[in-house]
């Protein structure tokens, strides 16, 4: 997602070197200023092509890291259905050895079940740290968009 955040900024960045370029320039010969304008605004309307491009990519990430978080969700959402089973089981059963496995078994889980929350945790951070990013390279580039 990073990488594809950066790729987004060079974009941006590009779009508004040209917009600059063009509002800076001074002109000459009316054809000559003409053929100029033309030709940047033709490489402004390639940047944005890029851009949009490249914000089509990012979506397709943002959709899948959505995706990844679900199922992440789902398999933490199964650790905790299986510390219930264990904790059943423990209740149950008499034998202190089998209770210490079932203990055991149980932190187990409840690592398993931290890391995967982290993780889900990090993974939505991630993407809407680039989807706020995203839009504020958005409304750079929608910002100086000639009518």
């Amino acid at each position: 997602m990073n990488e594809k955040t950066e790729e987004i900024e060079k974009d941006v960045e590009d779009v508004e070197t040209v917009r600059d370029t063009l509002d800076s320039l001074e002109g000459g010969t009316e054809d000559g200023a003409e053929a100029v304008g033309e030709s940047i605004e033709a490489a402004e309307d390639i940047g944005i092509g890029e851009f949009d491009k490249d914000s089509d990519e990012l979506q397709q990430v943002f959709d899948e890291t959505q995706e990844h978080e679900s199922e992440l969700h789902e398999d933490a959402d199964t650790v905790s259905s299986d510390l219930g089973k264990i904790s059943d089981a423990s209740s149950r059963v008499e034998n202190d050895a089998v209770n210490g496995e079932l203990l055991h078994a149980k932190e187990e889980a409840i690592r398993d079940k931290e890391f995967l929350e982290e993780q889900e945790k990090e993974a939505q951070e991630a993407r809407e740290e680039s989807r706020r990013l995203h839009e504020e390279h958005q409304a750079r580039v929608n910002s100086g968009r000639r009518s």
